[in-house]
């Protein structure tokens, strides 16, 4: 999915074999009862990482242990029932098209105190409606996390909010750390086809993951497309949303620091994960 270059599996194994062949990597079998819903994988590099103090497995044990322990957070994560019954009043607005998990939990890879990252698209021009109604619903539930607070497991960390009028990432965020994040994401609620359009709006990912159409095309296959609730609170009306922003943008801009804030889109994110790799690197 995430190679860069155009392939095949045939031939992605085919050079697979190979590099086992000269011994750059090594071929592992992994016992099936420690295979879940997604695999570890059947092959590793050839090096020896670091254990905790005490640790007696080898690397792959640890691996599969790391992996298990990750897997088995996530799921827990998510069938947690506050967040069950947050996805559900959610999904009954009109106002609300898409839901979507990114970070860490949409790759069932999540820490057992990590927040659960979420990417809601809007209806048209109900962008703050839409955020009010998300972080309203939060506070009630007990999912919000608190201002300043890094590590809050469990809770919804509401970051980004797209208008459905507006489904492009921006030119200035069109990198590949952002493209693998688009790539990863998991719908949990998509109505009126949202999902596909926002794919559809944002075809530069595949020039930079030419392999992950054919990934993506499998995964639209297999959606269950949530229904599109007639609520009587489905005409908020311009007025309120005009109200709501006004109210949020004050509250916003007392506290504004490397937000981008624009009448379709809004980016929050008091980590910039993409600057600490690029620093890495």
């Amino acid at each position: 999915t995430f190679l860069t270059i155009k392939t095949s599996k045939k031939r992605l194994n085919e050079e697979l074999e190979r590099l086992v062949d000269k011994k750059i990597i090594i071929k592992i079998k992994v016992p099936k009862e420690n295979c879940f819903r997604y695999t570890v994988g059947e092959y590793s590099i050839k090096s020896k990482i670091n254990l905790p103090t005490g640790e007696k497995n080898d690397n792959l044990k640890f691996k599969i242990k790391n992996f298990k322990k990750r897997h088995l957070a996530s799921e827990k994560k998510l069938k947690n029932w506050r967040f069950r019954l947050y996805i559900k009043l959610l999904s009954f607005f009109s106002q609300i098209k898409f839901v979507g998990l990114s970070g860490s939990l949409a790759m069932m890879s999540a820490k057992k105190d990590d927040d659960i990252d979420l990417f809601i698209i809007t209806a048209k021009n109900r962008l703050f409606t839409g955020r009010f109604l998300a972080l309203i619903f939060a506070y009630l539930i007990g999912l919000k996390r608190k201002k300043g607070v890094f590590k809050a497991p469990n809770k919804v960390c509401l970051n980004l909010f797209f208008d459905e009028s507006d489904l492009q990432v921006p030119k200035f965020k069109q990198t590949e750390y952002v493209a693998h994040e688009v790539l990863q994401m998991r719908p949990i609620i998509s109505k009126d086809n949202t999902y596909q359009r926002f794919l559809t709006a944002n075809q530069w990912v595949f020039k930079l993951f030419p392999n992950a159409l054919t990934v993506l095309k499998l995964k639209i296959k297999n959606l269950k497309f949530s229904k599109n609730y007639k609520f009587k609170i489905e005409n908020f009306g311009d007025w309120v949303e005009n109200l709501l922003k006004k109210f949020q943008l004050s509250l916003i801009n007392k506290h504004r620091t490397s937000e981008i804030i624009t009448d379709s889109q809004l980016w929050f994110h008091p980590v910039d994960f993409e600057k600490k790799i690029r620093s890495l690197s």
